[in-house]
């Protein structure tokens, strides 16, 4: 059995999936492969390639405590939670080509494919791509009391490019990409996700409740671009800070995703509304580094229309949408930066089972 998982970037919508605001994300075709043959054992053993790591685990194990970040046990413990039981033992062998701990989703598209590699052993009949999301969503953020939303399972699982509602509806629906060629470029600079997340999640929830005191009927969602200014002297400067972050990035989303489902969408209108978010992203919510701005600087100047930070912030990587004739500088000018994980991607359909 081989089960592969894509990584995904975010397009427009940072920091707002864990709002209940949407998103607009797409899978790429770098991918996480889970492949293993049953050993005639009890024990699930490992082989995690790239990180050198042997690993095994015996199938009768106890799945009451867990520490959190160990992806491999929280996904045995939701399978079994949903009546999936692991019978017998297999030699797995775990390689990724997806930039590790770098804003594109590594952690999600292991949990995603593994959940993939046993639901195609032990369920006879087809699951649905959202099936899947939804166990991984329960197994990376609520099992481990995660910060952050349902983004990086959904646009996984589902592939292609989507509109992801991430609220009380939870629906999605997939849009046709105009992009070709993502760069994806990693600043090499290691983040702590869950601890930005958590963050950034306190304080413009806390800013948001703030609001609701004065207007209890109040939809975050409902709220215009042009009216945040209003709410300006009912909170602190700060607190108002992350709150009109959360209202123009929802903003421009909406337009972005205006402009996507049209015949013929407008890539430069798209590369600046990018701008905008990445701009948001920097100066509001304070996500980047002085590497990430350097590299921003730089790809700015060799004539990319749009770019912006992925993911937690706090280092990662950045995507860069450019004319063919501008790749190759941008790309040798990041690195003669010192930038060493530099790929171009195209958009993926998602899970796939070979």
């Amino acid at each position: 059995m081989i089960s592969k998982a894509p990584a995904r970037i975010c397009l427009f919508g940072d920091h707002q999936d864990y709002l209940g605001l949407p998103v607009i994300a797409c899978a790429i075709d770098k991918y996480l492969t889970v492949s293993g043959n049953p050993n005639q054992t009890d024990l699930l053993n490992f082989d995690l390639i790239d990180l050198n790591r042997i690993r095994s685990i015996n199938i009768n194990s106890d799945l009451s405590q867990i520490e959190k970040g160990d992806h491999i046990l929280f996904v045995l413990k939701t399978l079994k939670n949903h009546g999936v039981i692991i019978s017998k033992g297999y030699d797995i062998k775990i390689k990724s080509e997806i930039f590790i701990n770098a804003g594109i989703s590594s952690s999600s598209a292991l949990i995603v494919a593994l959940i993939n590699f046993f639901l195609k052993i032990y369920i006879p009949e087809k699951v649905s791509a959202k099936y899947i999301s939804e166990l991984a969503y329960e197994s990376e953020v609520l099992q481990q009391g995660g910060s952050g939303g349902k983004m990086d399972q959904y646009s996984i699982s589902n592939g292609n490019t989507i509109f992801l509602e991430t609220g009380v509806n939870n629906s999605f629906k997939k849009i046709k990409s105009p992009f070709k060629n993502f760069i994806i470029a990693n600043s090499g600079v290691k983040k702590h996700t869950d601890e930005i997340l958590s963050k950034l999640k306190i304080k413009t929830v806390d800013a948001i409740k703030n609001i609701y005191n004065y207007y209890p009927t109040l939809k975050l969602c409902e709220i215009k671009e042009s009216q945040v200014n209003n709410f300006r002297k009912l909170i602190d400067q700060k607190s108002f800070q992350y709150f009109k972050a959360a209202i123009i990035n929802h903003s421009i989303t909406l337009d972005a995703l205006s402009e996507l489902e049209k015949d013929n969408p407008d890539l430069i209108k798209l590369g600046k509304l990018m701008i905008k978010h990445h701009n948001v992203l920097k100066n509001k919510l304070c996500i980047t580094v002085p590497k990430i701005d350097r590299m921003i600087d730089s790809v700015k100047k060799n004539g990319a229309y749009g770019y912006k930070i992925i993911g937690s912030g706090g280092g990662g990587s950045i995507l860069i949408l450019a004319e063919n004739k501008f790749q190759q500088k941008i790309i040798s000018d990041l690195k003669k930066m010192g930038v060493n994980e530099i790929v171009k991607s195209n958009e993926s359909p998602g899970i796939l089972d070979l």
